[in-house]
């Protein structure tokens, strides 16, 4: 897996719930992030857009929508343990540094038998009033 670009985007909603930086995406195996949120923020609402670009040509793979994100069975793991979430789903006013394994992340949620080739991952997490966060992955994969 060859990362090309890994960068927030913006979410879906007007109003963010604080502070969701990048503090460092150098090495994919420890993207840091720094989050400082005023207020508490439930996450009850994730997507995940896949897209491949082939011949300068993008094409929308799938569109994952979850209506209770912390139940899922790759995203809840990670939105629980990452970001220190609480059973319903709600991260707790404060400020944050998490640290998360994008590599090993990337390799659970695909599996260990993939198709080649150029891919955008467009992952949000918000609820009905503001982003939690969003962030845009260009991911190539190839053989060695």
């Amino acid at each position: 897996m060859v990362w090309r670009t890994f960068e927030i985007c913006k979410g879906p909603k007007q109003g963010e719930c604080g502070k969701f930086e990048v503090a460092n995406s150098q090495n994919m195996s420890d993207v840091v992030f720094f989050l400082d949120f005023p207020r508490d923020c439930p996450a009850t609402m994730a997507k995940i857009v896949v897209s491949t670009t082939n011949n300068n040509v993008t094409k929308k793979l799938w569109n994952y929508v979850l209506n209770k994100p912390c139940e899922h069975f790759v995203l809840g793991p990670v939105l629980i343990d990452s970001f220190n979430l609480t059973k319903n789903c709600k991260i707790n006013k404060g400020r944050y540094n998490v640290h998360l394994d994008f590599e090993a992340k990337a390799k659970i949620f695909l599996g260990t038998s993939f198709f080649y080739g150029t891919y955008t991952f467009t992952t949000t997490s918000y609820n009905k009033v503001n982003n939690f966060f969003c962030v845009k992955t260009v991911l190539e994969i190839k053989k060695h």
